[in-house]
């Protein structure tokens, strides 16, 4: 007499020998097991990509302070300002060809100038928000700067925007 079909015996084949296969308990663990690791490489993942938009956003800063300040010493003045068209003098343009300027901000927004001496970055259409949070900014300002947003060369303006001092006087 043979065993049931539902019966733990049915997964010995003759001789006492394991069927092949796998159960549905052993396919369930697999798969609890890939999703778990899925889930920490796309959290791993997604904390290396911030982590390369903060270097790009922090050497982009830099690179473009450089280029402001070598027109200021050559000129004696600061251009004007660009109120979002990107107008800028074609000396200075050719020195910001060289970084991201006209490419935007890895954190959405693009990069803009004010005569007093500030890189702005702004968000001009409420549908593409920055996906810059505070402790983005707070982290990225402990990096390049004295981690506090309301002194020094990086400090948060309207609407949050991240503003970088270029000028003498923060």
């Amino acid at each position: 007499m043979s065993p049931p079909r539902h019966c733990y015996q049915t997964m010995w084949g003759r001789g006492g020998r394991r069927a092949f296969g796998f159960t549905q308990v052993e396919l369930l663990l697999v798969l609890l097991i890939m999703v778990l690791v899925g889930w920490l490489l796309f959290a791993g993942l997604g904390r290396i990509r911030q982590q390369r938009n903060s270097e790009r956003f922090i050497a982009d800063l830099q690179g473009f302070a450089t280029a402001f300040q070598t027109y200021r010493q050559r000129s004696h003045a600061w251009p004007a300002s660009t109120n979002g068209e990107n107008k800028l003098p074609r000396e200075l343009e050719a020195a910001l060809d060289e970084t991201n300027w006209d490419e935007g901000s890895p954190f959405g927004g693009s990069y803009g100038w004010n005569s007093r001496g500030a890189v702005v970055l702004t968000a001009y259409a409420p549908a593409f928000p920055l996906s810059l949070t505070r402790a983005d900014l707070l982290e990225i300002d402990r990096r390049m700067d004295d981690g506090d947003l309301a002194t020094g060369r990086l400090r948060t303006g309207f609407n949050g925007w991240p503003v970088y001092f270029v000028g003498d006087n923060p």
